[in-house]
């Protein structure tokens, strides 16, 4: 009979340690699983955006603007407004837009007369950002810093039709261009660089 309840005890032993094994494996398990778990999520960012706007045109995705630009003339007794003669100076404005910008960046801004025309006297002399005018020089663009969500950045240049006595084109030359049909306006190229600033 002792082999029976030695057995049974046994048994009950053996039980009662595998509930105890089970019960440690099961606390084991969950005290370890809170350091071993994983959770994803998405941190969303917003991306800044980046639509400068030139003379109130988004430049977003353009080669060439669409909008042509229309320069003032200068007044004289001598010309007819709005018309360009040897001597008659003007000017045009590039407004750069920042509002919807949020990154600071810089800008360079190179202007001159189409090399296609043969009105060679027609120059590019000054311009003017923040109310400070500078002599322009046709090797040096125009540069300038401007800051993330700010308004208007009127960069205004003048133009001469230059007439001194060091000029290129002659009396009669002015005179040929003058009333040379397929020469009854001019252009003037401008090309404007914009890269965001890192430092």
């Amino acid at each position: 009979m002792m082999k029976a309840k030695e057995k049974n005890d046994f048994i009950f032993i053996l039980m009662f340690l595998l509930i105890v094994v089970l019960a440690f494996l099961f606390l084991l398990q969950t005290s370890l699983g809170k350091y071993k778990r994983k959770a994803e999520t998405v941190v969303q960012n917003s991306i800044a955006s980046w639509n400068i706007k030139v003379n109130n045109e988004a430049i977003n995705h353009k080669v060439l603007l669409t909008n042509s630009i229309t320069p003032v003339i200068m007044e004289s007794q001598y010309v007819k407004q709005g018309t360009i003669a040897p001597g008659t100076t003007g000017y045009f404005d590039i407004v750069i837009n920042a509002l919807e910008v949020d990154v600071d960046f810089t800008f360079e801004l190179e202007a001159s007369p189409d090399e296609e025309t043969p009105l060679t006297d027609l120059k590019i002399t000054k311009y003017v950002i923040d109310n400070v005018e500078y002599n322009y020089d046709p090797q040096t663009p125009v540069t300038g810093n401007i800051t993330k969500n700010t308004g208007d950045t009127p960069v205004r240049l003048y133009f001469e039709w230059y007439d001194g006595i060091d000029n290129e084109m002659d009396n009669a030359e002015d005179t040929e261009y003058a009333i040379d049909p397929d020469y009854q306006t001019t252009n003037i190229l401008a090309s404007i660089t914009f890269k965001q600033r890192n430092t």
